[in-house]
């Protein structure tokens, strides 16, 4: 069951709002129901905003140990929850998990494993030797992977099968991937205790032990050592500080990472690729219609991203990473200059008129308070006018001139204002029902455009509206 980006907006905003306790019970009882095969909720989608939330307020959620959590654990810096465009490196879907396990668990060149698999969740709800019961399923999952994928190699028939169970080409390119990290679980395990998850940067201590681990890994497989690095992408607090770490790399004086320079260079490589897919996307959907949600959530999504990138770069005086990144921020501008005037327009939709038909203010269009605003009209106007409100400081950040988002800001501002007065009118001038629709109409009407005016024009109106409520 998937969600829309609006959705999981909203739905992400709904959880943020429940008591910890309660998101602690909600993310447990979401994780018994998914493993016990449940399919009317979509379980990723919840369980990966509960788990933000719950990070995000110093509260981390206790999960039960089981198998199959235990086989991904070690890659789960690489796992991603929505994926736009193509399969990229160290990119694996969250929804391609379950079908991967799935023919773990079913496949005759697995059976060993899901013995193990069976052993080990057998041993977690009693007693027994987990630790080497962990050892034995890792064991058995390298050989029976690498029996399942000899066998696809050997046959198109084969493959076309695995395929087809595991739900698509890019599944089957992240069980790939699986496999052929399974070398690198004891050093990713290792990673995980040299940068706890969500570290805000690196210590002298940690880069060093860092460094070590890298080039131990690297020694064996510049192709894992490639991957400890990546995996900083999801274990720092945000991946634009990865870029830190790989400066610390390269301007290293240690002469054993000089034959690892290419591979070390991956992962800069990995975190502009980042910012392009992003900045691609703004303007992909800057050239349609606007998902105000969407947008704003992606803009501010690459506004961090971009500065953070660029914080490091310009400490380390990189002047070729820079001009990456102002390549970027010139696509996002022109996207973020489309978006604020869509923002505009969605803001009007929540402001319904009709025309004055006589009215003494000549043939301006009134307010019309006999139509209905949809709730996800009023949601997406109310967001539209955050992105407004925001417009001439996110064209700055982005190197823009903020001169048409400002322009752009005082129409909206200026609309809003004459709406509400002539919505006070109204008012005044309605009996009975009309009345009382006017009034909703209002109430609707100032929680879209209040952060557009200054407390003293907001009371006021609020003042008159209710003075106006009353006449005779």
């Amino acid at each position: 069951m998937g969600l829309s980006q609006r959705k999981r907006e909203r739905l992400g905003a709904f959880l943020g709002e429940l008591p910890v306790a309660a998101a602690v019970k909600l993310f447990a009882a979401i994780e018994a129901d998914r493993e016990a095969g449940g399919k009317g909720l979509p379980h990723d989608a919840l369980l990966d905003d509960l788990r933000r939330k719950l990070r995000e307020r110093g509260a981390t959620p206790v999960r039960r140990p089981t198998a199959k959590r235990t086989f991904f654990e070690p890659f789960e810096d690489f796992f991603i929850s929505i994926r736009s465009g193509k399969k990229r490196r160290a990119q694996i879907a969250r929804t391609s998990l379950d079908p991967i396990w799935r023919v773990m668990m079913t496949d005759p060149a697995l059976t060993e494993t899901a013995m193990a698999a069976a052993a080990l969740d057998d041993a977690y709800r009693g007693d027994g030797d987990v630790k080497q019961l962990e050892r034995s399923l890792f064991l058995s999952a390298e050989a029976g992977l690498s029996r399942l994928a000899a066998r696809v190699k050997e046959s198109e028939a084969a493959r076309a099968s695995l395929q087809e169970a595991l739900g698509g080409e890019d599944a089957l390119a992240d069980f790939g991937e699986i496999r052929h990290l399974m070398e690198a679980a004891e050093a990713l395990r290792t990673l995980r205790v040299v940068v706890p998850s969500h570290s805000p940067s690196l210590n002298e201590e940690q880069i060093y032990d860092l460094r070590q681990l890298f080039l131990s890994v690297y020694e064996q497989s510049p192709s894992i050592a490639g991957y400890l690095l990546l995996a900083l992408k999801g274990r720092l607090e945000a991946p634009w500080r990865a870029l830190g770490v790989y400066y610390h790399l390269a301007q290293s004086a240690d002469e054993r990472l000089m034959p690892a320079r290419e591979t070390v260079m991956a992962l800069p490589e990995s975190l502009f690729e980042d910012l392009e897919a992003i900045a691609r996307a703004l303007e992909k959907a800057g050239g349609g219609d606007l998902d105000v949600q969407s947008a704003k959530a992606r803009l501010g999504w690459f506004i961090d991203y971009a500065d953070g990138l660029a914080r490091h770069a310009q400490k380390a005086g990189d002047n070729v990473f820079l001009n990456r990144i102002e390549a970027c921020r010139d696509i996002a501008g022109e996207a973020h200059a489309r978006f604020v005037e869509q923002a505009l327009a969605a803001m009007r939709a929540a402001l319904p008129v009709r025309d004055s038909r006589g009215s003494s203010r000549l043939a301006a269009p009134r307010p019309d308070y006999s139509r209905t605003v949809a709730p996800g009209v009023l949601a997406d106007a109310r967001t539209a006018v955050a992105l407004l409100v925001e417009a001439p400081a996110g064209a700055r950040r982005l190197g823009a001139d903020p001169g048409l988002a400002e322009k752009v800001l005082e129409d909206a501002s200026k609309h809003a204002l004459t709406y509400a007065n002539d919505l006070v009118a109204e008012i005044r001038a309605a009996e009975g029902a009309d009345r009382a629709a006017a009034r909703t109409l209002l109430e609707q009407t100032m929680s879209v455009i209040d952060p557009l005016l200054d407390r003293d024009q907001a009371g006021l109106i609020r003042d008159r509206a209710a003075a106006a409520a009353v006449t005779v």
